[in-house]
């Protein structure tokens, strides 16, 4: 008699768990002051928030990954790089493999030193996408060392985007890295400097260049507005 009494308890519990399971499996994840020991995978479809992540000496692989569908990654003061290749020839600071991505942002934050691809948003598709005071670096000593072992190669590390609705690139810094927009990209809105970019096809890909800030302090203040005005334009 007492067993029986528990059952119908027992039976709403489980059924309030799976009910509750679904959502918690979507909350959103956060990575803070974090340095491991080896790549970092983003996969779950949700919001992810990477902030002081530092992923460095990797080998044969990407430092940072996207794949799956991922509602939006935001990344802030991190840093990913010093990636070399190893029998399967990967070496990516940031890489998508197969990836749907609702949104990507990244401010204050570098990538650098990867034998192949300092960025490579290639193999996947996105909505938005944001580098804001971001630095994509090959170091005149990496980029040495690289020729030396092999010396067939003379272009330096790509930084690749594809599959893109809105890019938008705001005060970086590039240096030693071809920069490449495929005809993929629908719209790209620059700020600053590109130096080796290299847009496939300007008749598909809507180009937007903005003057640049002279007054540090206005940029927090311009980047809001300039980003509000062209995303009701683009609406």
């Amino acid at each position: 008699m007492g067993s029986g009494r528990q059952l119908p308890c027992v039976s709403i519990l489980f059924a309030a768990a799976l009910l509750v399971w679904p959502l918690a499996a979507q909350a959103d994840i956060s990575f803070k002051d974090y340095t491991p020991s080896r790549p970092l995978v983003l996969d779950q479809n949700t919001d992810y928030t990477l902030t002081n992540v530092n992923i460095t000496s990797v080998h044969d692989a990407a430092a940072l990954t996207l794949t799956g569908k991922i509602n939006s990654v935001t990344i802030n003061k991190s840093s990913f790089g010093n990636v070399r290749a190893g029998d399967t020839g990967k070496a990516a600071a940031l890489d998508c493999a197969g990836a749907t991505v609702g949104a990507l942002v990244a401010n204050d934050t570098s990538f650098f030193d990867a034998e192949n691809q300092l960025a490579s948003l290639r193999e996947g598709s996105f909505g938005l996408v944001t580098f804001r005071n971001c630095s994509f670096k090959t170091s005149p000593n990496f980029l040495k060392e690289m020729y030396s072992a092999a010396p067939w190669r003379t272009w330096p590390p790509v930084t690749e985007f594809y599959n893109i609705d809105r890019l938008e690139l705001f005060d970086n810094t590039f240096a030693n890295t071809i920069v490449v927009i495929h005809p993929s990209v629908k719209k790209v809105v620059i700020r600053g400097e590109v130096p080796g970019l290299q847009i496939d096809d300007k008749n598909a890909t809507q180009v937007i260049r903005l003057p640049a800030i002279t007054d540090p302090d206005q940029t927090n203040g311009a980047v809001a507005l300039v980003t509000a005005m062209w995303h009701a334009i683009c609406q």
